[in-house]
């Protein structure tokens, strides 16, 4: 769900765009797409766990802790992308495997300058007709694996809302600390030094965190300050 999310932002932020060189980047992530989305073991477990998640959020409807009109539309946003995702027919990547055009375009990526005028002139002179047809021809591609995209992002969205963010620190760079036999789905940090990142280790023993920082030039070394963070752990 994640790469899924990570694949549709950045095919929608090149597909909005006029300029028909992010529409060629458009076309690469729909390979990916489509390669995502004719996993037929995606589509089992999302329901499972769509069918998860109603099954917590119907029990708390006798709760007066609970906002129970904002959990009516929750339950009933789940059953329409759970309805949609099941309706789906056949691969949603079909029209991308099976597209000739698409597939002649695969072809030539992997290769230095494959994708040049005199390798694809179609492609050239698809590349230079208006944006709206442009953009209608990827829509047209993407609409399939949009039930996906819906679902990924509400999937995310109840799941990240389900952790509460606490203050952290990672002494000399590094933090540790045992999920006490609880299981979490998703682990999240928050550090406001752009230039650090974090490498993370996790399982059912213990959670790991190393601060880094980032450096172009030579490997990355673990920093020897103590870093605050907010670490969230999420399970719907």
């Amino acid at each position: 769900m994640l790469r899924l999310e990570y694949l549709f932002a950045r095919f929608n932020h090149f597909n909005r765009s006029d300029d028909p060189e992010l529409h060629h980047n458009a076309i690469s992530i729909l390979f990916e797409l489509g390669d995502i989305g004719s996993r037929g073991d995606i589509k089992s477990l999302l329901l499972k766990e769509f069918e998860r998640q109603k099954y917590v959020l119907n029990g708390l409807k006798s709760s007066q802790k609970v906002d129970q009109e904002t959990l009516s539309l929750t339950i009933s946003e789940i059953d329409a992308v759970a309805r949609s995702i099941n309706n789906s027919m056949g691969r949603p990547n079909l029209i991308i495997s099976e597209s000739e055009w698409l597939n002649t375009i695969r072809t030539r990526l992997n290769i230095p300058g494959g994708t040049s005028p005199i390798d694809l002139p179609s492609y050239h002179a698809w590349k230079n007709s208006p944006s709206t047809e442009r953009r209608a021809l990827l829509d047209n591609f993407v609409r399939p694996l949009l039930p996906w995209q819906e679902a990924c992002q509400l999937f995310l969205r109840l799941l990240r809302q389900s952790g509460e963010a606490k203050d952290m620190l990672a002494h000399n760079g590094s933090f540790q600390q045992a999920p006490s036999g609880k299981v979490y789905q998703l682990m999240r940090l928050a550090v406001e030094d752009d230039t650090l990142f974090s490498e993370i280790s996790a399982n059912k023993y213990l959670l790991s965190v190393r601060f880094l920082k980032s450096d172009r030039d030579k490997k990355a070394q673990l920093v020897n300050v103590d870093v605050p963070f907010k670490l969230t752990l999420c399970q719907f």
